[in-house]
């Protein structure tokens, strides 16, 4: 791409995917290793904090998305000033999970305490800063084109910021170097927060989105009607937002979500376990982890002309289809090939990563339509994205939680300790190839079912889009 050719406003919007995916792919990579092989955290711990950090993942978005849309505090209601604002106790709230609070002895409470504070700490400035992002999406540009152009923007940032997980594994050596990967992280944190920085400066939306026009609307409801929606209007906004083609897309979302989740959390530690050491060597073994964090971004560059053309409804039904066969075969070949494996792997999670990419776009096509349907001045962008997490957002607690009890049922806690048999690993070994197959196939058969309920197709408006000058 050349220079004069980038577009301005899509590359400052691109820079916040870029800075949290910085965190967030370490995040999701290492969190659950940290905690279980290098903390040491109990069983019982570990599901206690998941429990909480599901219950306030899903509380905290309608009650922010609400805040944003409602608010008249320019932090809050202004899209790029809450990212400007909020952004750098967002890189803050990443540092937490990377530094003990102490001497930590195996399965200590503090270390489950220290899990649960960061897992909500993290949370809510990544509520805060997302839904604003999620919003300016929304908000720029009603065309579809577009929408996909800034797509391929922040695609192209999450690549570069998905090199962050390769880096990290290098450096650290797979956490065996424990000091080398705070380090990294304190750099990662503080590239994360200049590159957000760069969104709630320069980025600008339609004209009639600005905050000071948004609060001159606002100022021109009769006092009578303020009062009665102090109360009143959340449940009206989600009454209003509550169609068959949200509930649909919702659906398909959580599904989405615990299948990437999963493959998020557990390739590595199942990839130590199925993929033999002699079989690959260290330096391949680290250049596979890192792959999956950037390959599905590569996959949506490559395939958005497709979606364009096509549209992302079929796309993301054809998908479906495509992850069944693809884990029918895997079971079927077994886990004794190991190069047909590390593929399986790998495309496995990039089929999972390059979907949840493109569910911006239905979100955004019902914001659209209800815009239009009830006549409103302005969207409800941040309160149709922080309905959508309330349902789905619990997925992210979900999945590591069952994952975790059936590898413990199965002695992944002896194995830690050393005191695993041979027929017992082995064992351990098969649930997780079964996982491996058969999760994803009842995932995506659910998916179909909840994506074909979906009926909001061809909707987009062809609109110039307005840039704010």
């Amino acid at each position: 791409m050349a220079c004069k050719s980038v577009d301005r406003n899509a590359f400052f919007l691109s820079m916040t995917i870029f800075g949290s995916g910085l965190m967030s792919c370490v995040f999701r990579v290492y969190y659950v290793k940290l905690f279980l092989d290098h903390y040491n955290i109990s069983q019982p711990w570990f599901q206690f904090a998941q429990v909480v950090y599901l219950v306030w993942n899903a509380v905290n978005d309608p009650l922010f998305a609400y805040l944003q849309d409602n608010s008249e505090i320019v932090c809050f209601r202004s899209r790029r000033h809450s990212i400007l604002y909020e952004s750098p106790l967002y890189a803050l709230s990443f540092l937490l999970f990377w530094f003990p609070w102490g001497q930590y002895q195996s399965h200590h409470w503090l270390i489950g305490v220290h899990l649960m504070v960061s897992l909500c700490c993290y949370d809510t400035l990544l509520t805060f800063v997302l839904l604003s992002y999620c919003s300016l999406f929304a908000e720029i540009s009603k065309d579809l084109d577009y929408r996909l152009t800034l797509t391929r923007y922040s695609k192209l940032s999450g690549i570069l910021a998905s090199c962050s997980v390769t880096v990290v594994e290098f450096v650290s050596n797979g956490l065996d170097d424990f000091q080398a990967f705070q380090m990294c992280c304190i750099v990662i944190a503080f590239l994360a927060w200049i590159s957000m920085h760069f969104t709630g400066k320069y980025v600008r939306t339609n004209p009639s989105y600005r905050y000071e026009k948004v609060t001159a609307m606002n100022k021109d409801i009769p006092e009578s009607d303020a009062k009665s929606g102090t109360f009143g209007q959340p449940g009206k906004q989600l009454k209003e937002i509550l169609t068959g083609d949200f509930i649909a897309v919702v659906a398909t979302n959580f599904l989405q979500i615990l299948h990437k989740e999963y493959g998020s959390n557990f390739m590595v530690i199942f990839g130590d376990q199925l993929i033999p050491a002699g079989d690959i060597s260290d330096v391949t073994r680290k250049l596979i982890y890192g792959s999956t964090a950037f390959l599905p971004t590569v996959a949506v560059l490559c395939l958005s002309s497709v979606v364009s053309q096509y549209g992302y409804c079929d796309m993301i039904m054809w998908t479906y289809v495509i992850n069944i066969i693809l884990a029918i075969g895997m079971f079927v070949i077994g886990q004794s090939h190991t190069w047909i494996l590390v593929a399986f792997f790998i495309i496995d999670r990039c089929l999972s990563s390059y979907i949840f990419s493109f569910f911006n776009l239905p979100l955004s096509d019902i914001i659209d339509r209800d815009q239009e349907k009830y006549g409103r001045k302005t969207p409800l962008s941040s309160s149709v994205f922080g309905y959508n997490a309330l349902f789905t957002k619990p997925a992210v607690s979900v999945a590591p939680m069952f994952v975790v009890a059936m590898l413990n049922s199965y002695g992944y806690e002896s194995l830690q300790n050393g005191s695993l048999t041979d027929a017992e690993h082995e064992c351990l070994r098969n649930v997780m190839f079964n996982i491996s197959c058969f999760l994803p196939i009842i995932l995506s058969v659910c998916r179909i079912y909840t994506w074909s309920k979906y009926r909001v197709r061809h909707s987009h408006t062809k609109v110039a889009k307005h840039i704010e000058t």
